[in-house]
């Protein structure tokens, strides 16, 4: 690094990281390479205040020198399962900070779950995240297994079986983990108690929604769907649903969700006609038209056992999704670790265009877990949070874990 008698300071790599900072140090950063949405321009930008410029600011208390490296805006993970209600939730926060991951949406959660986790998020050095809190779904619908059984003690798929009827009967988390709703009356009373716990966005469960909307182990119907996204917009929250058929997805765009959490067939094993879990042209439009965040959760089918049906369905559907311009997310729903799964996965598909992930990671998925905030591009007055790479994306997606340092809103990530 080239080192002369300027009055701003050059800092080293090896002292970057250490230094001693505030969120109002002016930094030039330069002789970088800058992610423009597609690829990477060369130049110069500046923090000033925790926000990126290309416009030098009066005072530039530090100057680095990039050497050529890439610069990109941090990943998110749209679909977290690893943080709340895990008891691994320190360590898993931490992974995803180390390997650049600053913007988490958790989609279910109970409050316990929550509360004990917020000491470990949204503060410097550490990923922003925001709760749904718990799904709505019908009278025993999905995911009231999934929160009940735990809270009686019952946790193995075995026991699970076995006590079910017992389970059936219980209610401990009800109104925490979950919520019944059954009716317009029911939605209408629980309602102010949803809003109570400050979700940031609505969860629901369209389960073969239009057949068994309403049944056990099911979900909402499409009626009561309707209601809850209309007063969830009301209300200026936004929604994201869990679907398991075609005809789930295309009540979702109808009803004009926000996100889709999963895409059908995510769990296939290769066997039966594909068909069914295969999006229509129409429906990749209307995806893209109303520019809904869609998160695949692919990784889900992976086995030990190669499948080649599931690996040729899954590069065909991510290819047609980010062809047709669709908001593809990155969503893990992994319960004990990071999203890099996921990501993993589509690197080994083996077919995917490199920029279009990129996009993906660090532009689609951050502005939609935060739609208000100034992030996912490197841009005149964006929030100065930001990768710096040794190595270029774009020739290997997976190098984006690879971080010489990182930067949060203006300051230094250890």
């Amino acid at each position: 690094m080239n080192k002369t008698l300027l009055p701003c300071l050059f800092l080293t790599l090896t002292t970057l990281v250490s230094f001693a900072q505030t969120p109002s140090r002016n930094y030039e950063l330069r002789n970088g390479n800058f992610y423009n949405g597609k690829d990477f321009t060369p130049g110069t930008w500046y923090v000033s205040n925790g926000l990126l410029s290309k416009k030098s600011p009066a005072k530039i208390d530090s100057v680095v020198d990039l050497q050529g490296r890439f610069v990109t805006p941090p990943m998110g993970d749209a679909f977290c399962s690893s943080v709340a209600d895990n008891l691994s939730a320190a360590n898993v926060s931490r992974h995803y900070t180390d390997e650049g991951t600053f913007y988490l949406q958790i989609l279910s959660n109970t409050q316990e779950g929550r509360a004990t986790v917020q000491n470990l998020l949204n503060k410097p050095g550490a990923p922003d995240a925001v709760f749904a809190n718990g799904g709505l779904t019908c009278t025993l619908g999905y995911p009231f297994v999934k929160y009940e059984a735990p809270a009686q003690n019952i946790r193995t798929p075995d026991m699970i079986a076995q006590r079910y009827d017992f389970i059936k009967q219980q209610r401990k988390m009800l109104g925490n983990g979950y919520w019944f709703i059954d009716s317009k009356a029911a939605l209408d009373k629980e309602w102010p108690k949803i809003l109570a716990q400050k979700p940031a966005a609505i969860s629901i469960y369209l389960l073969d929604s239009q057949n068994n909307g309403g049944k056990e182990s099911k979900g909402l119907n499409p009626e009561i769907a309707k209601a809850v996204v209309k007063k969830a917009h009301k209300a200026k929250l936004p929604v994201w649903a869990h679907v398991e058929t075609l005809e789930d997805v295309r009540l979702a765009i109808k009803l004009g969700v926000e996100g889709i959490a999963n895409l059908p067939g995510y769990q296939w094993d290769g066997n039966g006609d594909v068909k069914k879990f295969e999006l229509a042209d129409a429906d990749i439009q209307q995806l893209a038209k109303k520019k809904i965040a869609v998160a695949t959760l692919f990784s889900h089918s992976q086995s030990a056992t190669p499948r080649p049906a599931v690996r040729d369905f899954h590069i065909k559907t991510l290819k047609r999704l980010f062809e047709g311009k669709v908001n593809v997310v990155l969503g893990s729903d992994d319960p004990q670790r990071t999203g890099r799964a996921e990501l993993n996965y589509w690197h080994l598909l083996g077919e995917l265009d490199a920029g279009d992930i990129l996009k993906a990671l660090c532009e689609n998925t951050p502005r939609a877990i935060f739609p208000k905030r100034k992030i996912g591009k490197i841009e005149e007055g964006y929030e100065a949070s930001f990768l710096v790479l040794s190595d270029n994306p774009l020739s290997n997606i997976l190098k984006i874990r690879l971080t010489a340092f990182k930067m949060k809103n203006g300051q230094w990530v250890k």
